[in-house]
């Protein structure tokens, strides 16, 4: 099993320096404004599902939309082929579901005012407005993009020992981890969003009858019986099950980093290592797990090229990082600039603004949110060129530029 896999490594398609340069964009457009404080403006009273549904025509999991296929080792190689996530459709959490525990909690006061427990459509048009200019910046750097899947409006999603809320398909990056063509459904601690990866079901079903050598796997399904929580302390997960956010998880290259803690547990990195053995041989690429942070990884270690990261100054330094990061290059972060969002409804601090996406570390080009002027000028001040992109809603969501998006293909090798 692991000589195949090896021999596709090594014929991979990773391209030369002078094919991973990639074409500049004209930015002009970035510079529209709009405000969160008035919800009533034309704009946002349109109802998105009519234009939701034409765009996903258009650019939903049809493989004729350019579907090549399935590589990534690291975070920061040229990207070719990305997935956007999909807002429409979402709920705002239930106050009853304990797998919730884990984030910042709206009000009862709040939840009582969203009719239906449904996030206010201007929030969603919004939202769709950004998604489209992100998809417009990506497609002028010669990127392939696809979008997920809504996904069907309900009232819950159940096993027959819970019940709980559905949520969205917008943190796309969330519900699968790619490490080379090996493709994993993460086994998500939130029990709402248990069949959320069917948002891209129908696209990994094109990659999968096109592309012959990826591998697609996944844990046991988890019971996400109470257990698996722990109900002495205010968050927190067991370890009764193989449970983890793929956004615990930065990849490396030979090496993957994932942060234990309420999203993400030792018996999840333990079922990782063993699927990578299994794939690429014992130890070909190793699991660090570290416990950094309460929630994801991708906001406090951000690798932004080889041998260069900007880390989250109020979770780490360099003497709590995993030996393989120790040659590197570590950049840290300014304070973020402050973000609103949709009253009671913050799913992430300010620290949001720190999700980037690279589109080419030898480029040395990434996505920033544009907002954060004091992190675009270090970022600059480093030699990096920062491609400022609007995200409204991030902390509503609890998600950015990397969590809102899936890379199916980028450069590297291992």
């Amino acid at each position: 099993m692991s000589v195949n896999l090896m021999q596709m490594i090594e014929t991979a398609d990773c391209g030369t320096k002078e094919q991973r340069k990639i074409r500049p964009c004209k930015l002009d457009w970035l510079h529209e404004t709009t405000t969160l404080d008035n919800p009533a403006s034309p704009a946002r009273s349109k109802p998105h599902e009519a234009r939701v549904r034409g765009r996903v025509e258009t650019h939903g999991t049809s493989p004729s939309c350019g579907i090549s296929k399935i590589w990534s080792v690291n975070e920061w190689g040229r990207l070719r082929e990305i997935v956007l996530g999909n807002p429409c459709n979402a709920m705002l959490p239930s106050m009853d579901d304990i797998s919730q525990r884990n984030f910042d909690r709206p009000s009862k006061d709040d939840l009582w005012k969203a009719v239906h427990r449904q996030m206010p459509n201007w929030v969603i048009e919004e939202t769709l407005e950004d998604l489209d200019g992100m998809e417009q910046v990506l497609s002028s750097f010669g990127i392939i993009v696809h979008r997920a899947d809504e996904l069907h409006s309900i009232d819950s999603v159940s096993s027959p020992n819970w019940t709980a809320q559905p949520e969205s398909a917008i943190n796309i990056r969330d519900m699968t981890l790619i490490h080379g063509s090996l493709v994993i459904d993460a086994p998500s601690p939130t029990r709402g969003r248990y069949y959320e990866g069917f948002a891209i079901r129908g696209l990994l079903d094109a990659y999968r009858s096109r592309h012959r050598n990826a591998w697609f796997m996944s844990p046991p399904r988890p019971s996400l019986l109470d257990p698996c929580y722990d109900l002495s302390r205010p968050r927190g997960i067991n370890n009764t099950e193989p449970l983890f956010d793929a956004a615990n998880c930065i990849r490396l290259g030979r090496d993957i980093l994932i942060d234990i803690n309420n999203t993400a547990n030792p018996a999840g990195a333990e079922w990782i290592q063993q699927a990578l053995d299994g794939c690429y041989g014992t130890g070909a690429v190793r699991i660090h797990s570290v416990s950094l942070s309460p929630d994801h990884l991708d906001v406090i270690i951000v690798p932004l090229c080889e041998g260069t990261a900007v880390i989250n100054p109020r979770y780490v330094n360099r003497d709590v990082l995993p030996r393989c990061l120790a040659s590197w290059e570590l950049i840290e972060s300014p304070e973020m600039v402050p973000q609103p969002y949709f009253s009671g409804t913050s799913k992430a601090s300010n620290w949001i603004g720190l999700n980037l996406l690279v589109l080419d570390g030898d480029d040395r080009t990434v996505i920033v949110e544009e907002r954060q002027i004091p992190l675009i000028r270090t970022l600059e001040q480093h030699g990096f060129r920062p491609v400022p992109v609007r995200w409204r809603h991030g902390r509503t969501w609890g998600g950015s530029f990397h969590c809102v998006t899936l890379d199916v293909h980028r450069m590297g090798e291992l």
